[in-house]
């Protein structure tokens, strides 16, 4: 798993990578994958802001367009896996939320944008953890083609298992809602789900990462073609 960070200015960078090494060391004991990030800094003080059919504010349309178009300039359809927009409490302006998950509506990435919250770590990790977790169920679905609700309904014996419902919010009888007070990290619902989910995010995060790479080799290939024509071209010059 890949993800681009960008967090806000106002978030002390040493407190950002300490709190993603500990994520990262979460999401591969609990499922074998290892992530790796990248961490760039963002002025968040002032972002434009639009109200959504629910009331809730959140950054521009126009905004994350601009952001995806960044990401995407550097890192192309597969280079990362999520972009996390990390906003500072102070700046931290969207009404109505913690934070949001936007999957494979900005090219294929999963966007997630999370609040940093400058008096507890805790909160701040299971926010991220939550956005995290509402991408999962689509990237297995789009990567590997395998919709994971039937599965995990027969698997927990839920009926009529929603995933986003029953296991992130936490609305069935079985999980408890990633985030609300008194949530602990290693219970053991939700470390059941993420044994469950773990071969599926294997296959679908290594289709990502493979079908990036070939697509580097091709691109080698093509800039070794075109500097051997140059030299041929040179030669015949002379």
């Amino acid at each position: 798993m890949r993800s681009v960070a960008i967090i806000d200015l106002k978030i002390p960078k040493d407190e950002a990578l300490a709190l993603l090494d500990e994520y990262s060391e979460y999401i591969e004991e609990h499922t074998g994958i290892k992530h790796e990030f990248w961490v760039e800094r963002r002025d968040f003080s002032q972002v434009p802001t639009t109200i959504d059919s629910d009331g809730d504010v959140k950054p521009s349309v126009a905004y994350r367009k601009q952001l995806f178009k960044d990401v995407h300039s550097r890192y192309d359809d597969d280079g990362t896996d999520n972009v996390i927009m990390w906003v500072h409490d102070d700046n931290f302006i969207y009404k109505g939320i913690w934070g949001t998950n936007w999957s494979y509506i900005y090219g294929t990435y999963s966007m997630h944008l999370c609040r940093w919250d400058k008096f507890n770590d805790v909160n701040t990790f299971n926010t991220l953890f939550h956005e995290q977790a509402h991408s999962w169920d689509r990237l297995i679905l789009e990567e590997t083609g395998i919709d994971i609700e039937p599965l995990a309904s027969v698997h927990f014996k839920m009926k009529d298992f929603d995933y986003d419902r029953d296991f992130v919010h936490g609305k069935g009888v079985w999980f408890p809602y990633i985030g609300k007070r008194g949530f602990t990290r290693d219970n053991k619902e939700t470390v059941s789900m993420l044994k469950f989910l773990a071969p599926y995010l294997r296959q679908a995060y290594g289709v990502r990462k493979e079908r990036h790479m070939k697509k580097l080799g091709l691109m080698e290939q093509i800039v070794k073609l075109l500097s051997t024509v140059v030299s041929l071209l040179s030669k015949k010059v002379k």
